[in-house]
Protein backbone atom coordinates (compact mmCIF):
# COMPACT_ATOMS: atom_id res chain seq x y z
CA UNK A 1 0.00 0.00 0.00
CA UNK A 2 1.07 3.62 -0.42
CA UNK A 3 -0.06 7.04 0.68
CA UNK A 4 -0.95 9.56 -1.98
CA UNK A 5 0.08 13.14 -1.23
CA UNK A 6 -2.87 15.48 -1.82
CA UNK A 7 -2.63 18.91 -3.38
CA UNK A 8 -1.79 21.70 -0.97
CA UNK A 9 -3.79 24.85 -1.68
CA UNK A 10 -1.51 27.13 0.35
CA UNK A 11 1.81 28.21 -1.15
CA UNK A 12 3.47 28.07 2.25
CA UNK A 13 6.53 25.86 2.33
CA UNK A 14 5.90 24.96 5.96
CA UNK A 15 2.53 23.43 5.08
CA UNK A 16 4.09 21.41 2.29
CA UNK A 17 6.85 20.17 4.54
CA UNK A 18 4.45 19.17 7.31
CA UNK A 19 2.29 17.19 4.88
CA UNK A 20 5.21 15.50 3.13
CA UNK A 21 6.99 14.73 6.40
CA UNK A 22 3.80 13.20 7.76
CA UNK A 23 3.58 10.62 4.96
CA UNK A 24 7.24 9.83 4.28
CA UNK A 25 8.68 6.87 6.10
CA UNK A 26 11.15 4.11 5.35
CA UNK A 27 8.32 1.58 5.47
CA UNK A 28 5.78 3.18 3.16
CA UNK A 29 6.10 4.33 -0.47
CA UNK A 30 4.79 7.72 -1.57
CA UNK A 31 3.19 8.54 -4.92
CA UNK A 32 2.65 12.15 -5.97
CA UNK A 33 0.54 12.52 -9.11
CA UNK A 34 1.28 15.36 -11.52
CA UNK A 35 -1.93 17.17 -10.65
CA UNK A 36 -1.12 16.97 -6.92
CA UNK A 37 2.35 18.54 -7.05
CA UNK A 38 2.38 21.50 -4.64
CA UNK A 39 4.40 24.34 -6.19
CA UNK A 40 5.62 27.36 -4.19
CA UNK A 41 7.30 30.56 -5.32
CA UNK A 42 11.07 30.86 -4.85
CA UNK A 43 11.87 34.52 -4.25
CA UNK A 44 10.44 37.01 -6.71
CA UNK A 45 12.03 35.64 -9.90
CA UNK A 46 8.99 33.61 -10.97
CA UNK A 47 10.80 30.37 -10.11
CA UNK A 48 8.80 27.66 -8.37
CA UNK A 49 9.84 24.62 -6.32
CA UNK A 50 7.94 21.54 -5.20
CA UNK A 51 9.20 19.22 -2.48
CA UNK A 52 8.11 15.73 -3.48
CA UNK A 53 9.40 13.71 -0.53
CA UNK A 54 11.42 14.36 2.58
CA UNK A 55 12.13 17.62 4.38
CA UNK A 56 14.85 19.99 3.10
CA UNK A 57 15.21 21.44 6.62
CA UNK A 58 16.42 18.08 7.98
CA UNK A 59 19.78 16.32 7.68
CA UNK A 60 18.20 13.68 5.45
CA UNK A 61 17.55 13.02 1.75
CA UNK A 62 14.72 14.84 -0.02
CA UNK A 63 13.43 15.06 -3.61
CA UNK A 64 12.27 18.18 -5.41
CA UNK A 65 11.32 19.74 -8.75
CA UNK A 66 12.15 23.27 -9.91
CA UNK A 67 10.49 25.39 -12.63
CA UNK A 68 12.63 28.18 -14.05
CA UNK A 69 10.78 30.64 -16.33
CA UNK A 70 12.22 31.80 -19.64
CA UNK A 71 14.78 34.58 -19.18
CA UNK A 72 15.50 33.87 -15.51
CA UNK A 73 19.14 34.38 -14.55
CA UNK A 74 20.24 32.55 -11.41
CA UNK A 75 23.03 34.63 -9.85
CA UNK A 76 26.07 32.88 -8.35
CA UNK A 77 25.10 31.05 -5.17
CA UNK A 78 25.72 27.84 -3.24
CA UNK A 79 23.70 25.41 -1.13
CA UNK A 80 24.73 23.96 2.25
CA UNK A 81 23.27 20.55 1.33
CA UNK A 82 25.78 17.72 1.73
CA UNK A 83 25.17 16.95 -1.97
CA UNK A 84 22.69 17.66 -4.77
CA UNK A 85 21.97 15.70 -7.96
CA UNK A 86 19.76 17.20 -10.67
CA UNK A 87 18.41 16.31 -14.12
CA UNK A 88 16.82 18.53 -16.76
CA UNK A 89 13.35 17.23 -17.68
CA UNK A 90 12.38 19.89 -20.22
CA UNK A 91 13.86 23.08 -21.63
CA UNK A 92 17.46 24.20 -21.91
CA UNK A 93 19.49 25.60 -19.02
CA UNK A 94 22.82 27.37 -19.41
CA UNK A 95 24.95 26.40 -16.39
CA UNK A 96 28.38 26.94 -14.84
CA UNK A 97 30.26 26.70 -11.58
CA UNK A 98 32.05 29.78 -10.25
CA UNK A 99 31.80 33.00 -8.30
CA UNK A 100 30.97 35.40 -11.16
CA UNK A 101 28.22 35.17 -13.79
CA UNK A 102 30.15 34.57 -17.03
CA UNK A 103 28.08 33.65 -20.09
CA UNK A 104 31.18 32.47 -21.99
CA UNK A 105 31.88 29.74 -19.42
CA UNK A 106 28.34 28.31 -19.37
CA UNK A 107 27.49 24.90 -20.81
CA UNK A 108 24.15 23.94 -22.32
CA UNK A 109 22.09 21.41 -20.36
CA UNK A 110 19.26 19.88 -22.41
CA UNK A 111 16.63 17.30 -21.36
CA UNK A 112 18.31 14.28 -19.82
CA UNK A 113 21.43 16.24 -18.79
CA UNK A 114 22.57 15.47 -15.24
CA UNK A 115 24.85 17.33 -12.83
CA UNK A 116 25.96 17.21 -9.23
CA UNK A 117 26.64 20.03 -6.80
CA UNK A 118 29.07 19.38 -3.97
CA UNK A 119 28.29 21.20 -0.73
CA UNK A 120 29.14 24.89 -0.94
CA UNK A 121 30.04 24.84 -4.67
CA UNK A 122 29.18 28.23 -6.17
CA UNK A 123 27.19 28.00 -9.40
CA UNK A 124 24.83 30.00 -11.62
CA UNK A 125 22.39 29.42 -14.44
CA UNK A 126 20.20 30.99 -17.10
CA UNK A 127 16.96 29.83 -18.70
CA UNK A 128 17.74 32.10 -21.64
CA UNK A 129 15.64 30.49 -24.36
CA UNK A 130 12.59 29.04 -22.61
CA UNK A 131 11.05 27.56 -19.49
CA UNK A 132 13.04 24.83 -17.72
CA UNK A 133 11.86 21.95 -15.52
CA UNK A 134 14.44 20.08 -13.43
CA UNK A 135 14.14 17.33 -10.85
CA UNK A 136 16.63 16.58 -8.11
CA UNK A 137 17.55 14.78 -4.95
CA UNK A 138 19.70 16.18 -2.19
CA UNK A 139 20.89 15.63 1.37
CA UNK A 140 19.68 18.45 3.61
CA UNK A 141 19.59 20.61 5.48
CA UNK A 142 19.17 22.95 2.53
CA UNK A 143 19.27 26.65 1.87
CA UNK A 144 20.73 29.16 -0.53
CA UNK A 145 23.80 31.31 0.05
CA UNK A 146 24.37 34.10 -2.49
CA UNK A 147 28.04 34.60 -3.39
CA UNK A 148 29.59 37.32 -1.23
CA UNK A 149 27.18 36.97 1.71
CA UNK A 150 28.93 34.28 3.72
Amino acid sequence: MFKRVSRIRSGALSAALVLVASVVSADEPVIVLHEDVAWRAVGNSGMEMAVLAGDPAQAAPYSFMVKVPKGTRLPPHAHPDAWRHSTIISGTLLWAFGDTFDEASMITLTPGSFWTEPSGANHYGWARDGDVLAVGTAMGPSGMVPVGTE
